[in-house]
């Protein structure tokens, strides 16, 4: 199946950019705050954020250093927090139809305010996708029907630009596990590329095939927790 998406990366400058729980709290989810998007019952349409680890940098890339201390609005009270000067942060996402066209996206960013703090928006990149990915419902019963307690399968994706090929498996995985909560069992996707040396091998073994940069495996167990590799 073929899923249409749209995929932005913003860079912002902030002057002062404090500790803000908005943006540093469940970092993976700060771009669905910032614009105001709430999970859609509907399961093929989702925000997903690809930077999990929100890193400042200064002019260089470099961590920036702290530079002093202030008052800080937070929760209605009035508290000192550090902050960073001409700090940058860089967020890559995805939007599978929410239904908030790329204009809207960008008239958000252009409020160019978070919380409390302002910022200016140095880049503001738009670029809609269309990735090939398995038949999700068909993938999950295979998985479903094969579990006993539990299974593993290696899913090779198309070769991707590691951003457009985060989508994706942001994607997949997302789908994949609401349709597991739904009948209490558990998905775990593992990439390939992120994997130790080790840890690729005893895959490869037990799948007898190799890997390259654009599997993923995917297993699905019927008991309750996180499955281990």
């Amino acid at each position: 199946m073929v899923i249409e998406a749209d995929f932005y990366r913003i860079r912002l400058r902030f002057k002062r950019l404090f500790a803000d729980p908005a943006i540093f709290d469940d970092q993976k989810n700060a771009v669905r705050r910032f614009l105001g998007y709430s999970s859609s019952s509907n399961d093929q349409t989702d925000i997903y954020q690809i930077t999990d680890d929100i890193s400042p940098s200064d002019n260089v890339g470099k961590s920036p250093e702290v530079a002093g201390t202030a008052r800080y609005v937070h929760g209605g009270r009035v508290v000192r927090s550090e902050y960073l000067e001409n700090a940058n942060v860089t967020l890559e996402y995805a939007d599978f139809g929410s239904g908030l066209l790329p204009s809207g996206h960008q008239k958000i960013w252009k409020r160019q305010k978070w919380g409390r703090m302002s910022f200016n928006i140095e880049e503001f990149h738009h670029e809609h996708l269309r990735i090939e990915i398995p038949a999700i419902p068909e993938l999950y019963e295979m998985l479903r029907v094969r579990a006993d307690p539990t299974t593993l399968v290696d899913v090779e994706l198309p070769e991707l630009p590691d951003y457009f090929f985060r989508s994706a498996v942001g994607y997949l995985e997302t789908r994949l596990k609401r349709l597991a909560e739904r009948e209490s069992q558990t998905i775990d996707i593992y990439v390939a590329r992120d994997l130790l040396p080790e840890e690729k091998q005893a895959l490869e073994r037990r799948l007898t095939r190799p890997s390259t940069k654009s599997t993923i495996y995917i297993l699905l167990s019927k008991t309750e927790g996180s499955a281990t590799l």
